[in-house]
């Protein structure tokens, strides 16, 4: 599971879609999805209102780091899913 699918379900639980936390962050929409996309790597501030919203939001702890190093948790999370489709066969 991607990073960014992770904070869609985390979002879902709690009735947010992602332009409502990109509103609640106070960030556009297209910044966000570019932040998610690995597009761009946000500034420490923006990566902080990210944190903080998504943790209000959804009432589980996001940090900074986890926005400034999108591309890393996704590129873990599809090893991850490699190795365990592996392990099935």
């Amino acid at each position: 599971m991607t990073f960014k699918d992770k904070l869609k379900n985390d979002l879902k639980v709690e009735r947010y879609s992602l332009s409502a936390f990109a509103s609640e962050a106070q960030v556009s929409v297209t910044y966000l999805y570019r932040i998610l996309a690995c597009q761009v790597v946000p500034s420490i501030h923006i990566a902080s209102s990210l944190a903080v919203a998504a943790s209000r939001c959804t009432g589980k702890t996001y940090t900074p780091d986890m926005f400034t190093t999108v591309a890393r948790h996704d590129r873990l999370a599809r090893a991850e899913a490699e190795l365990d489709e592996l392990r099935s066969k």
